[in-house]
C-alpha cells in the first residue's frame, strides 16, 4: 500500500495527545489538520519522532509532504535530507533553512 492509499483526513483531525509536546508554543485546540497542514507537517518534520512520522505519513498525501519539503523554511538541512531520502526526492529541490547572523550569511551551508 502506498502512502496515497494510507492518507486519511477526518474533516477537524486534531493533534493527537503523544505529539502535543511538539507544538509547546500554540494552543493544540486551535490548530488542526484540516486548518494548519502546512504548519503541523514542518513542525513534525523538523522536531517529531518515530510516532510523529508514522502520523504523517498516515494523515497527509506523499504530494502534500513533498510540497511542504519544497516550500517550508522551518526544515532545517539535516531534516530535509532526511525527508528527501524518505520521499524519494532530490534535495536540491528544497528551500534551505536560513539562520540570520552578524556576518551577513544566511545559511549553515
Amino acid at each position: 500500500m502506498s502512502m496515497e492509499e494510507n492518507a486519511v483526513r477526518p474533516g477537524s483531525l486534531k493533534i493527537p495527545e503523544h505529539l502535543k509536546p511538539f507544538f509547546w508554543d500554540v494552543d493544540c485546540e486551535e490548530v488542526s489538520v484540516c486548518r494548519s497542514p502546512r504548519f503541523i507537517i514542518s513542525r513534525l518534520m523538523e522536531h517529531g519522532d518515530e510516532l510523529a512520522l508514522r502520523f504523517l505519513l498516515r494523515t497527509f498525501s506523499r504530494e502534500e509532504l513533498r510540497e511542504t519539503l519544497r516550500t517550508s523554511r522551518s526544515i532545517s538541512r539535516r531534516s530535509r535530507k532526511f525527508w528527501a531520502v524518505l520521499l524519494d526526492m532530490e534535495v536540491g529541490t528544497c528551500t534551505v533553512k536560513r539562520y540570520p547572523n552578524p556576518f551577513g550569511h544566511c545559511s549553515w551551508d
